[in-house]
């Protein structure tokens, strides 16, 4: 496990929330989180985001709680839909996906966040 940058782990202190309930919505996530097709051996990557992104182009929705996943319905827009800005959200999304995000991050973060506030970003 690689430890995050102190950079990075004020970020998320400053303005990541963690969810981890059915319903909740993140659109903050940690740095190369993998969402999966499914929990057990032999899965897949279908998607991963990167790094943390304030440009909300995706959101995930937690449907389901694992011992060590979340069951999600991601959705991914074409482009920004944060500060301000509506017009992809408007559009819908360009893919929906369903899959399964470790509760943790590779560097030990949580893996799903919600922005608290987007003060100073925008």
């Amino acid at each position: 496990m690689t430890s995050p940058s102190p950079k990075l782990r004020k970020f998320i202190k400053d303005y990541g929330e963690p969810v981890g309930k059915v319903g909740d919505i993140a659109d903050l996530f940690a740095p190369d989180v993998p969402l999966f097709d499914r929990p057990e051996p032999g899965r897949k990557i279908i998607h991963t985001w990167r790094q943390p992104n304030i440009d909300i182009e995706s959101e995930a929705r937690i449907d389901g709680v694992l011992p060590d996943f979340y069951a999600v319905t991601v959705t991914v827009y074409e482009g920004p839909t944060s500060c301000g800005i509506e017009e992809y959200k408007q559009k819908g999304p360009k893919a929906t996906l369903r899959g399964y995000v470790p509760k943790s991050s590779p560097q030990g973060l949580p893996s799903l966040l919600k922005f608290k506030h987007m003060s100073g970003l925008c």
